[in-house]
């Protein structure tokens, strides 16, 4: 397990755009796992990161879902509480030219490998992740919730 100044750090990514907001919007089956994460980084047992795209697809996937309902201060609430990853044209590059299926995943992924700070990259989809490296493992949410155990 990887800690930094006694805190296990994760990126969320996906995982709050595609498994937790939907989850929890939704009540969908990955809401426990999901709702565990966030529990850990209340209780400060890990510190959840994203990147700035994450956060205004759930802003654009919260408006789809909940329709006139405004996801606003859900994602408010969120920005108090998620670090944010910087993702510059380097990183940005790299997606462009990795092996990687999906560009937007490459993104999360290289944004994450950049920041130095993060332990895991967290996704319910490890497959689409095949091409990650050994600087930083990817694992489900299922998995970080053991690890934080």
């Amino acid at each position: 397990m990887g800690t930094l100044k006694g805190e296990t750090w994760l990126i969320i990514s996906l995982l709050i755009q595609k498994c937790f907001l939907t989850s929890w919007l939704s009540a969908r089956p990955f809401f426990a796992e999901s709702f565990q994460l966030f529990k850990a980084q209340y209780n400060n047992q890990a510190q959840l990161c994203s990147t700035a795209s994450v956060i205004s697809n759930v802003q654009y996937g919260g408006n789809k879902l909940l329709g006139k309902m405004s996801p606003g201060a859900a994602v408010q609430k969120l920005l108090s509480f998620v670090k944010i990853c910087v993702t510059d044209k380097r990183t940005i590059v790299k997606a462009y030219n990795s092996p990687f299926g999906d560009v937007e995943d490459a993104v999360q992924y290289y944004s994450a490998v950049a920041d130095n700070s993060i332990d895991f990259f967290v996704t319910r989809n490890v497959k689409d992740f095949k091409h990650a490296d050994e600087h930083l493992k990817v694992i489900t949410p299922g998995e970080g919730v053991k690890i934080l155990g």
